[in-house]
């Protein structure tokens, strides 16, 4: 998903307004401090990755800091750094003169207990945009827990961060959607760890419908093939009786660059709408019709259009339409039920992922009446081999703990806690990061 400088390819077919920065986005940013003040205050397994994706590149504008000087603090944008100084940990001293959380790695012992004892450093990271409501508070309550170590994250799109991790510029890259395994760059194998579990949304403007439209995906095909073009059409009347819907146009809303929502979307209308007109055959970051509707950038743009747009209607993750109160599509999934977005539907999708990996991490249109058929998981890439100890050091124990501890703000930001076994997946796969002589860290 290279979100940053790339070329806007937008193709508007419906009434466009004057643009300019909604007030409930540029509070987004700040969200995730401001409720850490407050709180100072006061089926079996998933399908197999269906289709393989693609990846593109350009230059990432900006890095996202999320480092916090004093509580209440708001995430700034600075410039990207990719080197980091160091300083020696601090053990932990016990009445015993021991150490529990030692061993004989050089990273100690890889547990929740022990995840604040590191070296000091500052970690550069590039990725999903889906992520950053999620990354923002974690890495933040990190910061707090461990004031020794900073994060500056690039929410520039998951080609950013594969791209970015592959040619060994920024210490971890984030994606939706996982590279082909095994995985590898310049610097050597690449690790992909689950961290968020989340889901995309289908959100809405239309004038007097709020909660509980519901679509399915031959309607939805249909709408962003440009097929349907008014609200109160036959086939979306008759899935919402009773509900008195606009003659107004139907403007949909597309990523204009790539994106891990776009695949969840385009890979539901394969698996639901390939007989009603949906043509694409093998889900990809890359929307596969370009020519209806209107393109925006990152989920951001995506917000903003349909926010100032009447008859708007996009996709984006669940954890940004949370944010900006939007309305939100129930979704027709495989057990025939219409379910919207929530953190319980987006759990029983997640729950379904037994045999998760990176080869078989597709949780679209999973089984069960109350499963929300568009959730995902996002991944961090990061090198097995760490080329810098401390920075694996930092690395294992960072990710150890937003996988871990870190899930508890998961549910307030539109994203679900990880299942117990994708958790240890997680955690079975820091266990593998290696100095550069390829000694195991922990």
């Amino acid at each position: 998903m290279r979100e940053g400088v790339v070329h806007d390819h937008r193709h508007a077919t419906g009434p466009r307004r004057a643009r300019t920065t909604p007030r409930w986005w540029v509070s987004v940013v700040a969200l995730s401090a401001l409720a850490v003040a407050v709180a100072a205050c006061g089926s079996s397994s998933p399908t197999a990755a269906k289709k393989t994706h693609k990846t593109s590149s350009s230059t990432t504008s900006s890095t996202t800091s999320t480092t916090a000087a004093a509580a209440g603090a708001s995430t700034t944008t600075t410039a990207a750094k990719t080197t980091a100084t160091t300083t020696a940990p601090k053990p932990k001293s016990t009445g015993a003169g021991t150490n529990p959380c030692a061993s004989s790695g050089p990273g100690g012992v890889l547990s929740a207990s022990c995840d604040t004892q590191t070296p000091g450093l500052t970690v550069n990271g590039a990725g999903a945009n889906s992520a950053q409501p999620f990354f923002a508070r974690v890495f933040y309550y990190y910061n707090q827990a461990n004031h020794s170590v900073s994060v500056n994250y690039s929410p520039a799109g998951s080609s950013v961060g594969i791209t970015d991790i592959q040619q060994n510029t920024v210490n971890f890259g984030q994606t939706e959607v996982p590279v082909a395994s095994p995985a590898s760059g310049t610097g050597g194998t690449i690790l992909q760890v689950p961290v968020d579990l989340g889901g995309v949304a289908l959100s809405y403007n239309i004038p007097g419908v709020s909660k509980g439209l519901k679509l399915d995906g031959p309607t939805l095909a249909q709408i962003f093939l440009g097929k349907i073009t008014t609200w109160n059409a036959p086939a979306i009347t008759a899935l919402n009786p009773g509900v008195s819907l606009p003659s107004i146009p139907i403007v949909p809303v597309h990523r204009a660059d790539s994106s891990g929502p776009g695949y969840d979307l385009d890979q539901y209308l394969i698996d639901t709408a390939s007989a009603d007109g949906w043509t694409s055959t093998s889900a990809s970051l890359h929307w596969p019709v370009t020519n209806v509707g209107v393109g925006e950038q990152l989920n951001t743009g995506v917000a903003s259009y349909i926010q100032q747009t009447a008859g708007a209607i996009g996709y984006v993750e669940y954890a940004y339409s949370l944010q900006g109160g939007f309305d939100d599509a129930a979704l027709k999934n495989q057990a025939g039920d219409f379910v919207a977005p929530s953190e319980s539907s987006i759990a029983a999708a997640g729950a379904a992922a037994a045999s998760l990996s990176a080869a078989n991490f597709n949780v679209v249109n999973e089984p069960g009446s109350a499963t929300y058929p568009l959730a995902n998981f996002s991944w961090t890439m990061l090198y097995q081999k760490q080329s810098n100890t401390n920075l694996g050091i930092v690395l294992g124990h960072l990710f150890d703990w937003v996988t871990t501890t870190g899930q508890q703000q998961a549910a307030a930001l539109g994203y679900a806690p990880l299942p117990a076994n994708v958790a240890s997946l997680a955690h079975q796969t820091l266990l593998q990061l290696q100095t550069s002589s390829g000694q195991a860290i922990f």
